[in-house]
């Protein structure tokens, strides 16, 4: 399962989530662009957590009904969340669209438990690249390819599920912060 492939997969469902009017392509510019910030990836180790998550499984398109439905347990449980919420994508590509496998969570107070189909994890504290794209979600699949090229041009090996941190509010222009577990 090539970790690098699945998030190559992120990039095809940002590019799905915009509307069809902001993926007209752009007028040509009157004059030079403007110099393009470096790409910056932090090498860090988050805080471990304690987070409930709805297992799915197909397409990405699923996110905000995912969302919907584990905000609504947590809110008729009287559960607060500990941070913003999250994805995880566990598959290679090429399962194809309808066995795709992922998550979607909250991170909640230790010692919560849950029934199914909702499910518990405890995310290590690991060694991880992380990049915070702030900007229209049309770009977040050029942000993938270059987190993962950086990751591999400083001898990193991805080591793990890619996961999304959404801080924005899900608009066309919001902050993800793009984590990708990492060992030398």
């Amino acid at each position: 399962m090539s970790i690098a492939r699945s998030i190559a997969t992120l990039a095809l469902v940002a590019a799905a989530a915009v509307s069809a009017s902001a993926q007209q392509p752009p007028a040509p510019p009157a004059s030079a662009p403007p110099p393009q910030p470096a790409f910056d990836v932090q090498v860090t180790t988050p805080q471990a957590v304690h987070a409930v998550v709805l297992p799915m499984k197909g397409s990405y398109m699923q996110h905000p009904d995912a969302f919907g439905r584990l905000g609504g347990y947590l809110s008729g449980r009287g559960l607060t969340p500990a941070g913003p919420p999250f994805g995880r994508y566990f598959s290679d590509p090429s399962v194809g669209e309808a066995n795709l496998v992922w998550e979607v969570g909250f991170p909640v107070a230790a010692g919560v438990t849950v029934e199914a189909p909702f499910e518990t994890r405890d995310l290590p504290a690991t060694l991880t690249a992380v990049h915070v794209h702030r900007g229209p979600l049309e770009e977040l699949g050029p942000a993938w390819g270059s987190l993962i090229g950086w990751v591999t041009s400083k001898g990193y090996t991805p080591a793990g599920p890619a996961m999304q941190v959404f801080k924005g509010d899900f608009t066309a222009t919001t902050e993800v912060e793009m984590r990708i577990p990492v060992q030398k």
